[in-house]
């Protein structure tokens, strides 16, 4: 990655996760940073959704081995795990091919950078939890339930290629065991089997962001909220302007670098300079219902890998937040993705909460094929991105925005960013 150490000024694109933790980051580093956020605060589109999982050892680029036939065979049911419009898209099927082969070739590899890039986000996460004494609603514990012996056998293999990160497990067998690591479990739903990671963790992604935007504003960076970036364009000098519409009208600010951390509004942004990022809108959904039983709601987080859904307890509330969409945007969920919501909480924590009266909505994520984030520099070398870390990809947000703000500060990063940093990101 090409460093330009005579940025100074920052501009960041996106209000989310992404984009706040890289402001904050930045700043620590030196630089003078402002955000431009088109919503009227942070964390309001896809860090809404987040799931709120710190989970290193369960986290895994997003993508499935057979997602066509998955798919296909999803339109036939009630409750299904891959929501997929009927129809054929080319554009989404040749996504879905890169997928495949990104599977086939590099998962192995991937899932283990993935590790490495989350544990350090984790880490990352937790100590500005500690050194800010920011209001926490963690819940320590991970249990990653397997519904078909098939899932059990490669996540078994996984976790033999993880064994260098010294993460803690332990295999489960049969629902006693798992009871005694989760006591609110009360699940009859015969299951193939289990892991816990006790050092895993799970807690409210937005709240963080929130709290983390306070502290870079404490010291010193600026956030413009109801901004629209709707350009951002190059200069002689190796400067970049970005052309911005407000409340009280256009604007254009100048400034020595910036940070596209929108999502998919990062497309449009760099179309016209010959740059294209191969990211494809997936929904992923939520549901949020108050404690019923204090007894019998969950006290570690759950991640179940059929559905990949996870379950985790926020304060007094539950919140389910997982699935694929690949379907046209919409704010609340296809009804099928909350009958399959309902299915994995009723499944295994009947009786914690009225699931079936929870706050329901979905958001959009941009994924890359690889199910990696896309972070580092472009051919503009001093364009940069941040963005495809998915719905449980809070501790990987976190990792990647020191990542990033250390190697444009010309820093040698804490890990081996090998694999995590990309070089430049070309048309």
């Amino acid at each position: 990655m090409t460093h330009n150490k005579t940025l100074k000024q920052i501009a960041i694109v996106g209000g989310g996760l992404s984009g706040v933790t890289t402001a904050y980051f930045l700043a620590r580093a030196g630089f003078e940073v402002a955000v431009l956020e088109r919503r009227a605060n942070v964390a309001e589109e896809a860090t809404f959704g987040n799931s709120g999982l710190l989970a290193p050892s369960v986290v895994q680029p997003l993508i499935l081995p057979a997602i066509t036939r998955t798919a296909f065979s999803n339109l036939f049911k009630n409750e299904p795990p891959i929501l997929v419009k009927s129809g054929f898209n080319p554009s989404r099927w040749r996504w879905v091919r890169k997928s495949r082969r990104e599977y086939q070739d590099y998962f192995s590899l991937n899932k283990q950078r993935l590790t490495r890039l989350s544990a350090y986000g984790q880490m990352l996460a937790l100590h500005l939890q500690e050194q800010y004494a920011l209001e926490e609603e963690n819940s320590q514990g991970l249990l990653h339930l397997f519904r078909n012996p098939a899932d059990a056998e490669r996540c078994a293999g996984i976790e033999n290629s993880l064994r260098q990160f010294e993460l803690p497990r332990q295999q489960l067998k049969g629902q006693d065991a798992i009871r005694e690591v989760e006591p609110a479990f009360q699940s009859v739903t015969t299951i193939a089997g289990a892991m816990y990671y006790p050092k895993d963790a799970a807690g409210n992604c937005v709240l963080f962001v929130k709290q983390l935007r306070a502290i870079a504003q404490s010291i010193g960076v600026q956030f413009h909220f109801s901004q629209s970036v709707k350009a951002v364009r190059p200069e002689l000098g190796g400067r970049v302007s970005i052309d911005v519409a407000g409340a009280d009208g256009d604007s254009t600010l100048t400034v020595d670098g910036v940070v596209l951390a929108a999502g998919l509004q990062n497309l449009p942004l760099l179309k016209p300079l010959g740059l294209s990022l191969p990211l494809c809108p997936v929904q992923s959904y939520n549901a949020m219902a108050a404690v019923k039983n204090l007894d019998e709601a969950p006290n570690t987080a759950l991640f179940d890998e059929t559905y990949r859904v996870a379950i985790a307890r926020v304060g007094n509330r539950i919140r389910v937040s997982g699935l694929l969409g690949f379907l046209p945007r919409t704010e609340l969920p296809h009804p099928k993705a909350i009958t399959s919501l309902l299915k994995v909480a009723n499944d295994y924590y009947p009786n914690a909460a009225n699931f079936n009266t929870a706050n329901f909505w979905s958001s959009t994520f941009a994924l890359q094929p690889s199910g990696m984030p896309l972070v580092g520099g472009t051919t503009q070398g001093n364009i940069f991105v941040n963005t495809g870390h998915g719905a449980h990809g809070w501790a990987a947000a976190v990792g990647a925005g020191k990542l990033l703000a250390d190697a444009m500060a010309g820093r040698e990063t804490e890990i081996d960013s090998d694999g995590l940093l990309v070089s430049s990101v070309a048309g």
